[in-house]
């Protein structure tokens, strides 16, 4: 009987030696957001993450956005839910920075590793003014996007152009919009009276080359 109570228990112990075993390690994502020219610290820049889950119900997955907010130093720092199955940081953004969308190669995150990460982002150093004014009373509305090739590609997405859907503005009446970007290279505007898709089916459009430094006025009258 004392060895069948001996055998016993080294079977169970040999169990729960295989469940430590098993048992998945965190994953951590630490970094420093950096000005892409400079390399200095960027403060209070915001990095999103999208975390994708597994449902305790054996549902589809499901993905959590969470964030976090780099020191003065620059750094971040950031553990996954312990259900995570993978993630990624989606978005980083910071005042007077292009926003910058990852989850690419170099920043995947692996996952039950401690990952670092160091990620540039881009000032902007040129800035619009935008005038937009209804004299014919044609139309009460306008479509208007702006863009410009540095902000498109850091988004990966069309989201990295600025659109105005739609833009109402009575006769007689004028609004100003004040918009920050990207000197040395041309930003597009597009517009109309009717919604439009892709940006080049615009009724209108006109391209502003800017460079370092400069606050340039633009007039769009319908």
């Amino acid at each position: 009987m004392k060895h069948s109570c001996l055998v016993c228990l080294v079977l169970i112990g040999g169990l729960f030696a295989c469940e430590n075993t098993t048992k998945s390690l965190p994953t951590t994502v630490k970094g420093t957001v950096v000005d892409g020219k400079t390399a200095a610290p960027i403060a209070g820049a915001v990095v999103e993450f999208y975390n994708t889950i597994l449902d305790k119900n054996d549902l589809p997955s499901i993905t959590v956005t969470e964030t976090t907010v780099t020191d003065s130093e620059g750094n971040f720092m950031y553990t996954l839910p312990s259900d995570a199955i993978s993630a990624s940081i989606y978005s980083i953004t910071a005042d007077h920075y292009v926003k910058k969308r990852l989850g690419y190669h170099p920043f995947n995150i692996v996952m039950e590793e401690a990952n670092n990460f160091t990620i540039p982002l881009i000032h902007f150093d040129a800035f619009i003014n935008l005038h937009v004014k209804n004299e014919t009373e044609q139309d009460k509305a306008v479509y208007l996007v702006v863009s410009n090739p540095t902000e498109l590609a850091e988004a990966r997405t069309s989201w990295g152009a600025i659109t105005m859907f739609p833009l109402i503005i009575g006769l007689g009446e004028e609004q100003v919009f004040h918009y920050e970007t990207i000197g040395h290279e041309y930003t597009t505007f597009y517009w109309g009276s009717n919604s439009f898709s892709p940006y080049s089916a615009a009724p209108f459009q006109d391209s502003l080359f800017f460079s370092v430094g400069d606050t340039l006025d633009y007039t769009i009258v319908f």
